[in-house]
């Protein structure tokens, strides 16, 4: 017997493989959503990258070697006064959670409770 096969727009072949290529889909889910084998999707990269020269973007990424080898750069005054405010509130707010779990602890409630009062 013979066996047919289903045959796809070039537009959406082209569709699928984009979306593949911009690396937020993997083969498997874009398979699914199109009902498209996903080895199917695969030869269609593959036939696209060879007529197109093209170079996937998640190839793009430094190796984390190159990151930590990085000068950091000198922050201004304003990101370091803010840098500093963040680190006091942040304290602040530990302290003061710090204090209502005390209170908590001996019996009083502060913090509000869920629900509409009737």
């Amino acid at each position: 017997m013979r066996k047919f096969r289903k045959w796809t727009p070039k537009e959406k072949r082209d569709e699928v493989v984009l979306m593949y290529l911009s690396g937020n889909n993997s083969v498997e889910e874009l398979g699914e959503y199109y009902n498209v084998n996903p080895a199917t999707i695969r030869t269609w990269v593959k036939r696209y990258r060879q007529s197109k020269n093209v170079v996937s973007l998640q190839a793009d990424t430094k190796p984390l070697e190159d990151m930590a080898r990085k000068k950091k750069e000198e922050k201004s005054p304003e990101v370091l006064a803010l840098e500093a405010r963040v680190r006091e509130l942040e304290l602040q707010n530990l302290a003061l959670n710090t204090l209502i779990d005390v209170a908590e602890k001996n019996g009083i409630d502060i913090r509000k409770k869920s629900g509409a009062k009737q």
